[in-house]
């Protein structure tokens, strides 16, 4: 019993870990170092690789946490999000073979959707300016790095797949 509850909690850890050390300030002679959006990416793979891992209130709490820590608008992460997992619910293409290419492309189209969002409201309603330079660096961290986080994520969730069903 204390092993399922264990074993079913460690994609919310592991979630959370990425939170925490995306919010940590690190830095490097004196400059801030460009962190990509390691929760995003962790978040996106876990749905995309096993939705059923997570319900909407789960999304709903994970997300909320993130907004908040991000000092932004609360909401935005969390709508893309549950329209993420409710799309993953709803998807007929079973016989169709899920590449990984697709599953790429999505995420690249949903990190730069989600991005344009985030940025268009901070300008709307904070109206404060965003560098350009580092957000794109991030940006494309992020579309790098998902590879590794998917490859990640995808043994994490076929190990524990049957603790958490």
């Amino acid at each position: 019993m204390l092993n399922k509850l264990i074993f079913k909690s460690i994609p919310f850890v592991f979630i959370l870990f990425f939170i925490f050390f995306e919010f940590t300030p690190n830095y490097f002679f004196q400059k801030e170092i460009i962190k990509p959006y390691m929760f995003f990416s962790i978040l996106y793979c876990w749905i995309s690789s096993n939705f059923k891992q997570f319900s909407p209130i789960s999304i709903f709490l994970l997300t909320t946490l993130y907004d908040l820590l991000q000092g932004g608008i609360v909401g935005i992460t969390c709508l893309f999000f549950l329209l993420l997992h409710y799309s993953q619910r709803k998807k007929f293409n079973d016989l169709i073979s899920n590449d990984f290419k697709e599953t790429w492309f999505r995420f690249i189209i949903g990190i730069t959707i989600y991005i344009f969002l985030i940025s268009l409201t901070i300008i709307f309603f904070n109206e404060n300016k965003i560098v350009l330079k580092n957000l794109a660096l991030s940006f494309i961290f992020s579309i790098a790095l998902f590879p590794l986080f998917f490859f990640i994520v995808d043994k994490l969730s076929n190990k524990f797949r049957g603790y958490n069903e």
